[in-house]
């Protein structure tokens, strides 16, 4: 490849992503040029609209194709792809929206559950952990033990009913008005087998896998899940069968 044909082609992405005019590249005249070039510029930006669009599937229900495209294209003037897989663009469309719509905040929220379901679906594969592996633990080493969960697990905190509306849309059902939860909800996403999967936390789950997902051991994170709460106990012996049911625990460590 010649340093004139790598001129070129510097001079036409440029031009796609709207920097440059590239016309001296095309004969005819700089309206016939302005012509051609414009399909593939146009080509570009649709196909990443549509990638947006797939990704955020519920929000652009819930803010109208007009509203939806806008944002979207908006977004793609201020962050052009930088690798070659469009598999992760769009991650950053959520927060946004947050900016760009500082009233509407449960948009945002939306936004982010569905990057969220959307990124989980062809997150990192991980075996579950079988309850006899977790029964085979010695009970002088869940001092030290440390449990690994899926790698696709998160933890998403909404102050909006934003859940409620993305499953209405699911169903296509009627969504209802946005609205501020009171108090925020803690919510999990993660894959299980092949199926994304979302459930709400009560508090006590939510800190155990909060402290979980930032490297703790167990014991510590029941130590900072318990706090005042009396039922603690009882509590964290539920939701390690329900990580065993939902198969969210993947791994043994010894964090010492």
């Amino acid at each position: 490849m010649n340093a004139t044909l790598l001129d070129a082609q510097a001079l036409f992405q440029q031009h796609v992503l709207g920097l440059t005019d590239a016309g001296a590249l095309v004969d005819g005249g700089a309206e016939h040029a302005a012509q051609r070039l414009g399909i593939y510029a146009n080509a570009y930006r649709l196909r990443l609209a549509e990638t947006l669009a797939d990704s955020y599937e519920k929000t652009r229900l819930c803010l109208g194709e007009e509203r939806f495209e806008r944002g979207a294209l908006r977004y793609i003037d201020a962050r052009a792809p930088t690798v070659r897989s469009l598999r992760g663009y769009g991650e950053g469309f959520a927060d946004a929206l947050a900016g760009w719509l500082p009233n509407e905040p449960a948009v945002a929220e939306l936004a982010r559950l569905d990057w969220a379901l959307r990124d989980t679906f062809d997150g990192p594969d991980a075996d579950p952990l079988s309850a006899a592996a977790l029964a085979a633990v010695a009970p002088e080493a869940w001092a030290t033990l440390g449990l690994r969960l899926h790698p696709t697990a998160r933890l998403l905190v909404f102050e909006h009913n934003s859940v409620a509306v993305w499953q209405a849309y699911d169903d296509d059902a009627e969504p209802p008005p946005l609205q501020r939860s009171e108090p925020p909800v803690t919510w999990l996403v993660w894959r299980k087998g092949l199926q994304p999967h979302f459930r709400s936390l009560r508090p006590v789950e939510a800190a155990l896998l909060g402290a979980l997902l930032a490297g703790e051991r167990f014991a510590t994170a029941c130590e900072q899940a318990a706090g005042e709460d009396a039922e603690a106990a009882v509590q964290i012996g539920a939701c390690l069968r329900q990580w065993l049911d939902d198969e969210l625990l993947v791994g043994l460590s010894d964090a010492a």
